[in-house]
């Protein structure tokens, strides 16, 4: 009989043999993913996500753009070359797919060739004789071709499962960039509001000193008292001791911002940001994307997680049905007494070998069903986590869209309050002139104008931060710049059950 028919009678035995036992063996005993990913439109998003959704423009990815500082602008891009943390996430991308060309390459047939040239004794009494007792000429070369059928799609599910670990990493990485890009802005703006307080602390303490001097001149003249003048000695102190802090914080605000851009604390010494930056005018915008849950990088990064998650599913169940590997090997080799180094390159010295390699698992002591329920496992926590990950996601679009809100409204108050000082203090001025108010009045009414000032700047301060945290939540891209997502809900977890 010829070998081919041979194998073919080999090969239709042992797969009779296999669908015989795998009606026996995989059972992965009932064991089912018991988590659903949430439908982010089925979701209840509250009203001030509700009341500003639909169709709109997309923000764009260099929003930070809107306060047209080219410091700041020159500072987030050094960060985007030189921070580390964007380095170690950039890193991680080029492990994983790395590793999923490797995940990859099992897919394809494997070649390989090998040669043993060298000369061999062997012992006296080694069997048969020769080459008992002589030393010969050992020489070999040649190649060996393997191919894993992959009948079960565990190696393609394997390759897979790589490649969606890289495309979440990808989204990790622009993650770590939005998270800068926040984090440095928002110190930006704590930098802008020091300074100005800076200044109105400056001011005030100016005024407290001329109170001092003025109580100073009273009391000479016996018209005040020691009480009076401890009292102005004591704004003097409080006021000087806001200017420290102002300045502490000013200072450690640059140390902040030199980290974020990758350099050392001196880099931030010479950081000034531009006059009037907290004038500039952001509103919230009229209207959120309706997609924007989908554009988010860390709502991304967790969808991929979870097809990943999927796809060990069916590499857990593959793992319960037979694997079938084709191979074949073919050489020269010798083994000669005399001369003869070149022997192993003769016609007749020439062999080969072919076949196929089936392995079924049987009795596993249960293995097998536990790499299952593992696997099941891992995408449940994966569901979980892209579950809370959403609702974080709107939680936080929430939050900003109601803190911009209620900033709006407390910047016209505060504003309405500061022409309110300002009208106070020109009438104490007019009234000085006039006579009939005294100068404290007049620097009662100014101290009390900056103080509303310093309160507006703080309001449009943490404004524009929140206006830099709702960038963040809407995911900081534009929207053709949105990162490929696969599709709602996944399919393959439950095809691979």
């Amino acid at each position: 009989m010829r070998p081919q028919a041979v194998l073919a009678q080999i090969l239709r035995a042992w797969l009779i043999a296999g669908a015989t036992a795998m009606a026996a063996c995989a059972n992965t005993g009932g064991i089912r993913p018991q988590a659903r990913l949430l439908d982010p439109a089925k979701i209840d998003q509250g009203l001030a996500i509700k009341g500003a959704e639909t169709n709109a423009a997309w923000p764009a990815s260099n929003w930070w753009l809107a306060w047209q500082d080219p410091p700041l602008d020159a500072l987030i891009h050094q960060a985007l070359d030189d921070q580390p943390d964007l380095q170690a996430a950039q890193a991680r991308v080029d492990l994983l797919v790395a590793q999923a060309r490797v995940a990859g390459a099992t897919q394809f047939p494997q070649l390989g060739a090998h040669s043993n040239l060298g000369r061999e004794r062997y012992p006296r009494y080694a069997t048969p004789s020769p080459p008992g007792g002589y030393a010969v000429w050992s020489n070999s070369i040649g190649a060996s071709l393997s191919y894993d059928l992959d009948l079960w799609g565990a190696d393609r599910a394997t390759w897979e499962a790589a490649l969606d670990a890289a495309q979440a990493s990808v989204a990790d990485l622009r993650n770590v960039q939005l998270t800068l890009e926040t984090a440095i802005v928002r110190s930006y703006i704590a930098l802008s509001l020091q300074r100005q307080w800076n200044e109105i602390d400056r001011a005030i303490l100016d005024q407290a000193l001329r109170a001092e001097d003025i109580v100073k001149q009273r009391l000479q003249a016996g018209l005040s008292n020691q009480r009076e003048l401890s009292q102005a000695r004591t704004q003097v102190e409080i006021i000087s001791d806001e200017l420290e802090q102002t300045n502490q914080e000013a200072e450690l605000a640059r140390h902040e911002l030199a980290i974020l851009a990758g350099a050392g604390p001196g880099f931030g010494d010479t950081l000034t940001p531009k006059p009037g930056m907290l004038e500039t005018r952001v509103k919230l915008p009229p209207a959120l994307p309706a997609e924007w849950i989908g554009h988010r990088p860390d709502v991304v990064a967790q969808r991929w997680r979870v097809e990943s998650a999927s796809k060990g599913i069916k590499v857990a169940r593959a793992a319960f049905y037979p694997n079938i590997d084709l191979l074949a090997t073919a050489q020269l080799a010798s083994a000669t007494r005399f001369g003869g180094f070149f022997n192993f390159a003769a016609d007749n010295a020439a062999g080969h070998r072919y076949g196929v390699a089936i392995s079924l698992p049987l009795f596993t002591g249960g293995r097998l069903q536990g790499q299952y329920a593992a696997a099941v496992a891992r995408y449940d926590a994966a569901v979980d986590d892209y579950n809370h990950t959403v609702l974080a996601a709107m939680q936080q679009v929430a939050d900003q869209v109601t803190s911009i809100q209620s900033l709006e409204q407390q910047e016209q108050h505060v504003s309405q309050a500061v022409l309110e000082a300002e009208q106070a203090h020109r009438l104490a001025e007019r009234g000085y002139r006039s006579g009939i108010t005294e100068f404290m009045d007049v620097l009662a009414t100014q101290t009390t104008l900056l103080r509303q000032q310093q309160q507006l700047a703080q309001i449009k301060a943490r404004h524009l931060a929140a206006w830099a945290l709702l960038m963040q939540a809407l995911g900081g891209m534009e929207r053709n710049m949105a990162m490929a997502s696969p599709d709602l809900p996944p399919e393959e977890a439950s095809r691979a059950r």
